[in-house]
């Protein structure tokens, strides 16, 4: 895909920049249309220094999801925080966790707000799902929670 150059600043002629920002708004409508198509990037040069680039929609989430992936294989989880987490990914909730592990409730809280922290979400199922993507959980399926009435097998 090719990538267009640009400056953002009185177009100044310059034989390494291959074009200028359209003079009309219906140029604009046409260039960001072919940026929505995955037809083009357009950097944009502010001529202080700065540069913004103008990619689509789906360039955009696969940029961020690899992002996300880089940041979550750095994270280091505790053994506990791992056990909780699997948990959680199984449907478990604080004082079912609590009560299968032998931990107060509030040690599990504490478990997954560290993990929430580490991986920057807001949600426990969230944080579950950012450890499977970077095989932080050891795979170990865990029992499913039993419906109303169940026994643990």
């Amino acid at each position: 895909m090719p990538t267009q150059s640009v400056r953002a600043e009185p177009p100044v002629p310059h034989p390494s920049r291959p074009s200028q920002l359209p003079a009309t708004t219906a140029g604009w409508a046409d260039l960001l249309e072919e940026v929505s198509r995955d037809q083009v990037r357009v950097l944009l040069d502010t001529g202080a220094g700065a540069q913004v680039v103008l990619v689509s929609a789906s360039d955009l989430h696969a940029l961020e999801q690899a992002a996300r992936l880089a940041r979550s294989s750095c994270v280091v989880l505790t053994p506990r925080e791992r056990q909780v987490l699997e948990r959680v990914e199984a449907g478990g909730r604080a004082p079912a966790i609590a009560a299968e592990l032998g931990l107060a409730r509030g040690t599990v809280v504490q478990h997954l707000a560290s993990a929430r922290r580490k991986y920057g979400v807001r949600t426990s199922r969230e944080a579950a799902a950012r450890a499977r993507e970077a095989a932080q959980l050891d795979g170990v399926q865990v029992a499913a929670r039993p419906s109303a009435g169940g026994a643990l097998g």
